[in-house]
C-alpha cells in the first residue's frame, strides 16, 4: 500500500469509519481499459470526465486534519499512476491518457495543500515529475493528433517513437527512484514534522475550514484570468484552461470534506468547469496538432523548396468563435 492508514486514521476518526464505505469522489477509472477509445476531438474531453481515480481506503470526512486528507488525496493518485503503469509501458493510449491525468490531479491535490506541504525534498521531487510528464505528454499529443487527422502517417510514425522513448523512461530506475521517493515523501516527508508553529497548525486543522477558504481563494484567482477571454490569444486561453483544470479537480476532491450544502453551489461550478475545459481543450488541440504537423515535416526534411503543403486546419475561424462564445458563457456562470 502506498499509504500506512492506521496511524493517519487512529488519530482522525473511528475505526466503523473505515469499514463503512469508499470515498464518492474516487470512483473506478477507465470501465474498459482494455479497449482503445475514439481520438475525436469531442471524446477527448468526455473521456478526462469521466475518469475518476482508484477507490480511496477510507471515506474522507471534513473532521480529518489536513495531513490525513492530503496523504489519503496523494496516495489515491499515486495508486492510479501505478495501476496504469503498465498499460502505459506498452503503448495503451488510455493507459497513457489515465497516467497522465492521474499526475495531473497529484500536482493540483499538491498545490492545493501547498502552504502545508510545499518543502525543499517536493522541489526536487517535482523537477523529475516535469521530465515524466515531458514524455507522457508528447505521447498523448499524438495520440490527440491522430484523432483528429488519422491520414497523417508522419503522426503513426512518430507515435512509434515517442513510445519507444516513453517505455524506456517508465522501465527506468530514475522512474522507480522518483515513484518510491514520491511515496515515502507523501506518507512522511519532511514537511509532516516541520516544527513552525503555524504549519503545525496548518498541519492539525480541521480539513472542512481548509477546503472552503481554498477553492473560495482559487474561484476567485479564476474569475479574474478568464475575463475577456474571447479577446485572449491562445496562449493565454490554455492557461485559463489548465487554471480550470486545477479548480476542477480540486472541487472533486472536496466532494466529501464539505457538509453537503456548502458543496451544493460547488457542484454547479464543477458542472460549468467541465464544460469550459472541453471546449478549451477542442480549441487547444486545433492550434497544437498543426505545429506539430509542421515540426515533424522539419524534423523529417520532407518539404523541398518550391514544394507547397496544404496546412492541416481541424477549425475554421466561425467554429473557434462559436467555441469560444459557449466557453465565455461558461465562464460568466462560473463567476456567477
Amino acid at each position: 500500500m502506498l499509504l500506512d492508514l492506521a496511524q493517519c486514521l487512529f488519530d482522525s476518526l473511528p475505526s466503523k469509519t473505515v469499514d463503512r464505505g469508499r470515498n464518492r469522489w474516487a470512483r473506478s477509472a477507465d470501465p474498459n481499459p482494455g479497449r482503445e477509445p475514439r481520438m475525436k476531438r469531442s471524446k477527448r474531453s468526455a473521456k478526462e470526465r469521466i475518469f475518476r481515480p482508484k477507490r480511496a481506503h477510507a471515506r474522507l470526512s471534513g473532521e480529518m486534519p489536513c495531513a490525513t486528507v492530503f496523504r489519503l488525496i496523494a496516495s489515491a493518485c499515486l495508486e492510479d499512476v501505478k495501476a496504469h503503469h503498465r498499460g502505459a509501458r506498452n503503448g495503451d493510449t488510455v493507459a497513457v491518457h489515465q497516467t497522465r491525468v492521474a499526475l495531473t490531479r497529484l500536482r493540483a491535490a499538491i498545490a492545493f495543500f501547498g502552504p502545508m506541504v510545499e518543502d525543499p525534498e517536493w522541489t526536487r521531487l517535482k523537477s523529475e515529475l516535469k521530465w515524466l510528464n515531458g514524455y507522457l505528454g508528447a505521447t498523448r499529443d499524438l495520440d490527440v493528433a491522430i484523432g483528429n487527422a488519422p491520414r497523417e502517417r508522419l503522426f503513426r510514425t512518430a507515435r512509434v517513437e515517442s513510445q519507444r522513448q516513453l517505455r524506456r523512461v517508465l522501465t527506468s530506475n530514475r522512474y522507480r527512484r522518483w515513484f518510491k521517493d514520491i511515496t515515502d515523501w507523501v506518507n512522511h516527508g519532511p514537511w509532516s514534522d516541520m516544527s513552525d508553529r503555524r504549519l503545525v497548525r496548518l498541519r492539525a486543522s480541521r480539513a472542512s475550514e481548509y477546503h472552503a477558504r481554498r477553492l473560495a481563494g482559487w474561484h476567485e484567482k479564476l474569475v479574474k484570468k478568464s475575463r475577456d477571454l474571447q479577446g485572449m490569444g491562445s496562449r493565454k486561453q490554455h492557461q485559463v484552461r489548465l487554471a480550470s483544470k486545477r479548480l476542477r479537480y480540486a472541487i472533486e476532491f472536496s466532494e466529501d470534506v464539505l457538509p453537503k450544502n456548502d458543496f451544493a453551489p460547488w457542484r454547479a461550478i464543477l458542472k460549468q468547469l467541465r464544460k469550459a475545459q472541453q471546449i478549451l481543450g477542442e480549441l487547444h488541440d486545433a492550434e497544437a496538432a498543426p505545429a506539430l504537423l509542421a515540426e515533424l515535416q522539419r524534423r523529417a526534411k520532407t518539404s523541398r523548396a518550391g514544394r507547397q503543403h496544404k496546412p492541416l486546419e481541424l477549425l475554421d475561424r466561425k467554429e473557434k468563435s462559436r467555441l469560444l462564445r459557449r466557453a465565455a458563457v461558461a465562464y460568466r456562470k462560473i463567476a456567477a
